[in-house]
């Protein structure tokens, strides 16, 4: 509707409270209610305005309320494939750790038989070059201290039952 329209309902409308509808002729009292009919359009406009905003804020809740489940979904999600990550990576350090015990074993077990080969090659050698080419064999004589008794004497030096003193607390 433009403004002449708007000024010529408005006029017709006066001129309808003063004088009363009666007094208006065909043209103004079809104006008279086309005027009042787009007011009450405007009217059922204006209560459609004020009900979409409750149904907008309706909408506004609901859709914050799957956003809030799906966010709490997201958080549970996220837990479980942390928790799922977690176990496979300790699952694979447990791996990894017995695969390095098992390799330091294997080397220590090397070193162990090459060290033990080449002091036996030493001995070899060692053996090879003294003058009366005897073997260094452990068999034929001990070594001992000046001070060390023989193993003989050691059953004699052992003090007798009897003089044992035995101390035992009973609780």
């Amino acid at each position: 509707m433009n403004g002449y329209d708007r000024a010529e309902f408005e006029r017709v409308k006066g001129q309808a409270k003063l004088y009363g509808e009666d007094s208006l002729n065909s043209l103004d009292k079809w104006r008279l209610r086309r005027s009042r009919d787009e007011d009450e359009r405007d009217g059922e406009r204006a209560r459609a305005r004020q009900a979409e905003p409750s149904e907008v804020e309706r909408l506004r809740a609901e859709m914050q309320q799957e956003i809030a489940a799906v966010r709490a979904e997201m958080v549970e999600r996220h837990e479980a494939a942390l928790e799922a990550a977690g176990a496979v990576i300790g699952e694979y350090s447990d791996k990894t750790f017995d695969l390095a015990e098992r390799t330091i074993k294997e080397v220590r077990d090397l070193l162990t038989v090459t060290i033990e080969r080449r002091f036996g090659e030493l001995m070899g050698r060692i053996d090879a070059m003294l003058p009366d080419h005897r073997s260094r064999s452990r068999s034929e004589k001990r070594f001992e201290f000046a001070s060390e008794k023989d193993d003989s004497d050691l059953l004699n030096d052992l003090p007798s039952p009897g003089e044992i003193v035995r101390k035992t607390r009973i609780n």
